[in-house]
């Protein structure tokens, strides 16, 4: 069974073109969901952030651990964190340009699949021309309102994500919903800079219209919400959490 056949079997509803590079499943075009987010939906913003993204890709594994290394690996080693043997089916979650989604296509193998879903089309096309794993497709999809069935997935990975959308919580419940029960989840959010640089990263937020995310907060609202396993550790700019959906 091909990966899209796969797909079409986990959605809650059929797409009008099952042909395309990526399966559409938004319908029109979203009202703004902030200066930064609109600069990812321009073909230039999603060719910027497919740069900056690949070349972090290309140096993790030759950064010293003294100058940041170890948290460089910790946000693209999603696929350690989420502990993958081989066969999972994994939701990478504002997949972008889809760098972490061929790792997770590569720890998954070709038993497994790999289903990158983002709101923006210029990254879906570039995450769909430069992917090219037969276990690995993608959908365009709001992540407030995800397209799969109940405990459709076996992980979950969701880099970048966060700080864009317009509802937190609705978007954790969905996220929720769709991995099983006990399924691992790795997150990764930008957060607010320590002592007298917080100024400046809140006019940032302020400016990109999103959130950016204190100690404790992303790790606070999982346990709300019956998370388990919950762990939270700081990469400078970076707030990474790993957890286990609840049973």
């Amino acid at each position: 069974m091909s990966a899209r056949d796969r797909l079409l079997a986990l959605l809650t509803e059929e797409p009008a073109d099952v042909t395309g590079p990526w399966l559409d499943l938004v319908r029109g075009r979203p009202g703004s969901r902030g200066r930064i987010q609109d600069a990812w939906e321009s073909t230039s913003g999603a060719g910027g952030y497919d740069g900056l993204l690949a070349l972090g890709d290309q140096v993790e594994a030759y950064v010293p651990a003294l100058v940041g290394g170890g948290n460089l690996r910790a946000f693209y080693r999603v696929d350690d964190r989420l502990g993958l043997v081989g066969g999972e089916t994994v939701l990478d979650l504002a997949c972008g340009p889809g760098t972490l989604t061929r790792r997770l296509a590569r720890a998954v193998g070709r038993d497994g699949l790999v289903i990158g879903v983002d709101l923006s089309e210029p990254m879906l096309t570039r995450a769909a021309r430069s992917t090219a794993f037969a276990q690995v497709d993608f959908v365009r999809a709001d992540a407030m309102d995800l397209p799969f069935h109940d405990a459709a997935v076996d992980a979950v990975s969701c880099s970048l994500c966060l700080h864009l959308v317009p509802d937190l919580v609705t978007t954790l419940t969905e996220i929720t919903r769709v991995l099983r029960p006990a399924g691992a989840a790795a997150f990764a959010v930008p957060a607010h800079a320590p002592g007298p640089l917080r100024p400046f990263t809140e006019m940032f937020a302020r400016w990109g219209q999103a959130r950016l995310f204190g100690p404790g907060d992303l790790a606070g609202a999982l346990r709300d919400l019956g998370w388990s396993g919950v762990s939270e550790r700081s990469l400078g700019g970076i707030r990474v959490v790993d957890a286990s959906a609840p049973v």
